[in-house]
């Protein structure tokens, strides 16, 4: 037989398009969730109930009326009646009155008439009498109802993938089915008359097989079923009737070996014969010799024999090709800056990828692992791979270069950290999946998204600090915490909040006011959220205008202290008839159809380390905040408006 030469060859990226137009998910099953791990979901999840369903004691005490013991200390006791107690498991019958406690289990469900539980440590018995050695506050050792989640709220996003702190999340909603994306699956041929199976005795010139349980390990780190079908000598017929064998059987097959251009390389030529071949040879090193066809309608890989080269091209071409098959919507590796440690020679005209260690120092540093591609000690030095396009002789030490996690780790692309708001959530998936990146959000309020930029914990927080003396939003609180040095003000956008009521305003609620009336349950935002501080500062107007003092006025608010993290769990409560009325943003109200009284539009910005302006995805996530495409997507929700300067760095 007569040697192949690579006449064209096609980029990684050329590649992936190609392949890209061809696969899609497999499609769905349901599955029990003790069966569900590492299954990639292929619906939201909502969740059913609220949790924890209903207010309950995270310690042993006594459950009693805060204001009670408002003054209590060591010099100060403070007696209680003893009422009675609630084991775990049983609904109280007793309700607390003002002067009395209840004596309560941990986890056991709070009496009508409490708000908080006192520590048993703090407190001795005195015949049917209780001592309260110290105060609490309203909800103090309490988990209320709905903290967790409430009913309809989105649980889990679709695309995902099921790890063990979503199984538990699930179960403790009570879930015990869900439906994810079938798994593909994958059959593996190594090639070769050398090639020896591990436990076998070895002859001179030959070698074990590492890359079939190279290749298996690798395919199933990402959650597809993998069967490893042994060795097929280099022999034309033999390897023709396997693959026609079983390619019908499976998603997927690979095959390790006999995709060069020597006169002994007969794979390609058997997926010549039997197939079309989409591409052979990628302009990469090590993995050139490449192959990939359609077989009666599947596709089949030809991987490089070399390890590395093998390693290389499952991890670039395959793995991708996987998640695809899988449903999954995070892309299927992640990456980190580095510098690389020293000088390496590049070959011109092609992609090189490097295996390297990551060694964590004040910069990430990438020192070079790679040995050769048919010496497995080159991967299994390695953290990861960078890429570096031959354009000229040598990559310099200290470049800087992005490094590809091999799969050990996983950490995010881009981290939000901040306020919760439904414009910004759309625009950060929207993003996150037009430039692949993975990302992670944290709701934990404006005043804490503030601090985590300046910590350099994130790379962008989401915040609408309102200053109660001067009303200006956001840049007050970079000046109070002296933080203009440090992070970069971006305008964002303008949003209208109110209050959130019932479809009709059954109570007819139509200011803050009505917040004080007896038969009103409120729903409330976390402290430091900016929309809690936006309450606190209208309240306090209040609290004015009524000659009455700021706690006079909270302590008149029936649920003033049940607190939840986003807008839509407030929409959610208000729906499911857990609440009357919250404060949130107009969009959330109109998504659960709920009526909606304006209160204020506050301006919502975003924060960035000065030290990251000029990363690549925090300047394309500029970018695309100024772009059309984000006030397209800001434009039509409800609530929300554009301003001139929407992505642009604010002058301060």
């Amino acid at each position: 037989m007569s040697r192949r030469i690579f006449h064209k060859l096609v980029s990684i990226e050329e590649a992936l398009n190609t392949l890209s137009s061809i696969v899609r998910p497999l499609g769905t099953e349901e599955v029990d969730i003790d069966k569900a791990l590492g299954r990639v979901l292929a619906e939201d999840i909502t969740s059913p109930i609220t949790l924890p369903p209903f207010d309950r004691s995270s310690v042993d005490g006594y459950a009693i009326r805060a204001y009670d013991v408002f003054l209590a200390d060591e010099y100060h006791p403070i007696r209680l009646m003893l009422k009675g107690n609630v084991n775990v498991g049983e609904v109280p019958n007793i309700y607390v009155n003002k002067g009395e406690a209840v004596e309560v289990a941990t986890g056991a469900m709070i009496p009508p008439g409490a708000n908080a539980v006192i520590m048993e440590e703090f407190t001795h018995r005195e015949g049917d009498y209780i001592v309260a050695f110290r105060s609490v506050s309203p909800g103090e050792n309490i988990y209320e109802a709905g903290t967790d989640f409430m009913p309809g709220e989105i649980v889990f996003k679709r695309g995902i993938i099921i790890g063990f702190k979503e199984i538990g999340i699930l179960s403790s909603l009570g879930i015990k089915k869900i439906r994810v994306f079938v798994k593909p699956k994958v059959a593996i041929i190594s090639t070769g008359n050398e090639i020896k199976e591990p436990g076998t005795p070895l002859e001179l010139g030959q070698i074990y097989d590492i890359n079939g349980f190279l290749i298996k390990s690798l395919l199933e780190t990402f959650g597809c079923e993998v069967r490893y079908l042994g060795i097929v000598p280099d022999d034309y017929q033999l390897l023709r009737d396997t693959a026609l064998n079983f390619v019908n059987r499976y998603d997927l097959l690979l095959f390790s070996g006999g995709t060069s251009a020597g006169r002994e390389d007969l794979v390609y030529r058997v997926l010549e014969d039997i197939g079309d071949v989409l591409f052979h040879g990628l302009r990469t090193k090590p993995g050139k010799p490449t192959v990939v066809a359609l077989v009666n309608n599947k596709l089949v890989i030809g991987l490089p024999g070399h390890p590395v080269s093998a390693a290389v091209v499952a991890f670039l071409l395959v793995i991708p090709v996987i998640c695809k098959m899988s449903g999954c919507s995070f892309p299927p590796f992640l990456t980190l800056k580095a510098k690389i440690s020293r000088d390496i020679p590049l070959e011109k005209g092609k992609l090189n990828i490097i295996p390297v260690a990551l060694i964590n120092r004040e910069e990430l540093i990438a020192y070079p692992t790679f040995r050769g591609s048919g010496l497995i000690s080159s991967i299994w030095m390695a953290d990861g791979l960078i890429k570096v396009f031959g354009d000229r002789d040598v990559l310099k030490a200290g470049e800087e270069v992005q490094a590809y996690l091999l799969p050990n780790t996983l950490l995010p692309d881009l981290v939000f950290i901040g306020s919760n708001c439904p414009g910004a959530e759309i625009l950060l998936h929207t993003f996150s999946r037009e430039e692949n990146v993975y990302l992670r959000l944290i709701y934990v309020g404006s005043t804490e998204g503030l601090l985590s930029v300046i910590r350099g914990e994130a790379d962008i927080a989401g915040v609408h600090l309102l200053d109660p003396i001067s009303m200006e939003y956001n840049m007050p609180y970079l000046r109070m915490y002296k933080a203009k040095e440090k992070v970069a003000l971006v305008k964002g956008y303008l949003r209208t909040q109110g209050l959130i009521v019932a479809k009709g305003n059954p109570k007819g609620i139509r200011n803050l006011k009505d917040l004080l009336r007896e038969d009103i349950k409120f729903i409330n935002r976390n402290k430091g959220s900016g929309t809690r501080i936006l309450l606190d500062i209208k309240l306090q107007e209040l609290a004015s205008e009524l000659g009455l003092s700021y706690n006079e006025i909270i302590s008149r608010i029936n649920g003033y202290h049940l607190e939840v993290r986003t807008h839509t769990a407030v929409a959610s409560a208000i729906a499911q008839g857990k609440a009357d009325v919250g404060l949130g943003v107009e969009y959330v109200a109109r998504l659960y159809n709920l009526d909606f009284i304006p209160i204020a539009e506050e301006e919502y910005d975003f924060l960035i380390p000065k030290s990251r302006l000029s990363y690549p995805i925090i300047k394309h996530f500029l970018s695309f905040l100024s772009s059309n495409r984000a006030r397209e997507i800001l434009m039509k929700m409800p609530g929300i408006k554009v301003v001139e300067n929407t992505g642009e760095i604010i002058n301060m």
